[in-house]
Parts: C-alpha cells; sequence; structure tokens
C-alpha cells in the first residue's frame, strides 16, 4: 500500500487542506542536504530564464522549512546580516510581512529582523530597506506549498500573496505592466489539477529542480 504522504498526487484535488498537510509534511521530511541541491539547481535554472534576466526588480523569499530557498539570489550574508555578491544586476526586494495585511516588498540595505512565523524580514528605513510597490516589481518568486501546470496555486493558508497580488488580472485585462508571477518548489510539490477558488491569483510559471511549467 502506497504511503499518503510520498504517493504521487494524480488528478482533480478538492480536499486542498488535506493536500496542503500531505505536503508540508512531505516536505519537513527533506534532508538539508536535498534541499540544498534541489534550491542551488533551480537558482540556476532562475538566472537563465530571460524573464529574470530582464527583471529590473525582482520579488524574491528566503526559503523556510523545508521550501525551496532562492536565497543563494542575494549572494553570501555577511556577520553583520547584510547581503553581497548577488548573482543578478536586478534589484531583489524581500517580503516584510504584518499579520492581516498585505506583503509590503523592501530592497534591503541592511541587517534583516525577525519577523513573523520565524523568517527573517527586511525594514523600512535609512540604512535599512527601500520600499518597493508590489506592482511596480518586474518578477516575484512566490513560495507555495501545492501548484498544477496550469498555475493554481495552495499556499500556506494565511493569503498573503493572494491579498498583495489581487489586482494583477484586473491590470492585465486594463493593459498596465504587472508582475510575473513564478512559482517556486519542488517537482513533487506539482500536481495534476488543484480546483481553483475565486480569490486565488495563478502563477505564470512554475521553476522546480525537474524543469520549467508555464501556464
Amino acid at each position: 500500500m502506497s504511503d499518503p504522504v510520498t504517493a504521487p498526487v494524480h488528478s482533480l484535488v478538492t480536499d486542498r487542506d488535506a493536500l496542503r498537510r500531505k505536503m508540508l509534511a512531505r516536505r519537513r521530511r527533506l534532508s538539508a542536504d536535498v534541499v540544498a541541491r534541489n534550491s542551488a539547481l533551480v537558482v540556476e535554472r532562475l538566472r537563465n530564464l530571460s524573464e529574470v534576466a530582464g527583471a529590473g526588480t525582482m520579488g524574491t523569499y528566503l526559503g523556510v522549512r523545508g521550501e525551496v530557498d532562492p536565497s543563494g539570489l542575494l549572494g553570501f550574508e555577511r556577520p553583520d546580516g547584510t547581503f553581497s555578491g548577488g548573482v543578478l544586476d536586478s534589484r531583489l526586494a524581500l517580503p516584510l510581512t504584518i499579520p492581516g495585511e498585505p506583503l509590503r516588498f523592501v530592497v534591503p540595505t541592511g541587517p534583516l529582523e525577525a519577523g513573523p512565523f520565524g523568517i527573517r524580514q527586511p525594514t523600512v528605513g535609512p540604512g535599512r530597506g527601500d520600499e518597493v510597490d508590489p506592482m511596480d516589481l518586474d518578477v516575484v518568486l512566490v513560495p507555495l506549498v501545492a501548484a498544477d501546470r496550469r498555475g493554481n496555486r495552495i499556499g500556506h493558508g494565511a493569503g498573503f500573496y493572494d491579498r498583495t497580488f489581487a489586482h494583477v488580472a484586473e491590470g492585465r485585462a486594463s493593459g498596465e505592466p504587472t508582475p510575473l508571477l513564478m512559482g517556486v518548489c519542488h517537482d513533487f510539490q506539482v500536481v495534476d489539477t488543484i480546483e481553483a477558488k475565486p480569490w486565488d491569483i495563478p502563477l505564470d510559471l512554475i521553476v522546480t529542480e525537474v524543469g520549467i511549467t508555464r501556464s
């Protein structure tokens, strides 16, 4: 009998909470070596994407608890908590999280500080970080728990990214420039089909250690 945590997920997923629990459990079981290897492969794929190479300002994140971690794009972290040696010409902004509110994005110029959910984040102010309107980002790397090949995404359940980018579809319909939303995850997190909800903001493409899926 297959292990329900490790068995592949097929067909339409309607029980989003059950899928979220299974994927989080499987992700937590990954070794640090596997996470580091997959993260390095994803960073290399990102560097070779024309959409990333042409981005002026890009939103990224720091991976935690088994997530693919794209922090290699920021370079290495100095002892003072700042980053140096980034591998892109783009300005890289990290999310600033305030529970219950949309995300703010900040290009860090100083050390990161402890934030909600055990994730370090930048702060705003002289010598600390420069805030960027989320809709002015050219590309946003979006963490996820599961996604399908059409770009439907299940996040951690707090709704931060859905709230922040709720107007992307409206902006595109009116011809306004909007961020390109790139999901980043381990390949096992990509399933056949997820039932979309009205508030879901679909991804434009998904990057894993195995390859790239365009929605």
